[in-house]
């Protein structure tokens, strides 16, 4: 019994230990979704985020930092680096009213330098996060208006900036050239003949026949 309630103990310090592990990437996790139906927009490299949010240190679960307890969520552009690496490759996609956590391992958070006091360095961090408000970026969001053949416009465009085949069209062109003028004088000579044949013809009809002598 005893040998039995020793190895369960083990087996739990294990687990637990294991759960306190920290992540090699970066996880994120749904802990809030909005219905499809009431998402208008998701959030994108460029837009401008509101953003409320609770870190923690994932080893100790203390906290360092709150926009809640300032009530003011933070406001950034997503994807220019204004923020770590683990928010602009964590909260996009995110509908307004969407809750996540974020666990980001120090290479996507503040590295082996860590930030101040608060979080040291190597620290994987845990961050409880609810996107307010999305402000779309310039350009996000829109699909370019194109013309059914701008696409084969742009290729024949783009081949005619080529000096290959400006040289490859003047040859043809030049070709197309000399053949039309070779049809015209082959033309002109199988009409002269024509009229020639004709001319010896009506002359050979036209001559007196000569008389026989006695």
């Amino acid at each position: 019994m005893r040998l039995f309630l020793l190895a369960f103990a083990l087996q739990l310090i294990a687990l637990v230990y294991g759960l306190k592990e920290p992540p090699k990437g970066l996880q994120i996790g749904v802990k809030k979704r909005v219905p499809a139906e009431e998402c208008k927009i998701r959030s994108r490299d460029g837009d401008k985020l509101s953003m409320h949010y609770t870190g923690t240190l994932f080893d100790t679960g203390e906290k360092f930092d709150s926009s809640i307890d300032r009530n003011q969520p933070l406001q950034f552009t997503l994807g220019v680096g204004q923020v770590i690496k683990g928010w602009d490759q964590g909260l996009k996609n995110m509908c307004i009213g969407e809750k996540r956590r974020l666990v980001i391992p120090p290479e996507l958070g503040y590295g082996a330098q860590g930030a101040g006091s608060a979080i040291p360095g190597g620290a994987t961090l845990v961050f409880e996060v609810e996107l307010v408000d999305i402000k779309q970026g310039p350009g996000v969001h829109k699909k370019p208006a194109l013309t059914q053949n701008k696409g084969f416009a742009d290729t024949i465009s783009k081949a005619m900036e080529n000096p290959t085949y400006l040289g490859l069209a003047g040859a043809c062109v030049l070709a197309l050239i000399i053949a039309l003028v070779k049809g015209s004088n082959k033309q002109v000579i199988e009409k002269k003949e024509t009229t020639t044949d004709k001319s010896t013809s009506s002359s050979s009809s036209s001559a007196p026949k000569s008389k026989k002598i006695n």
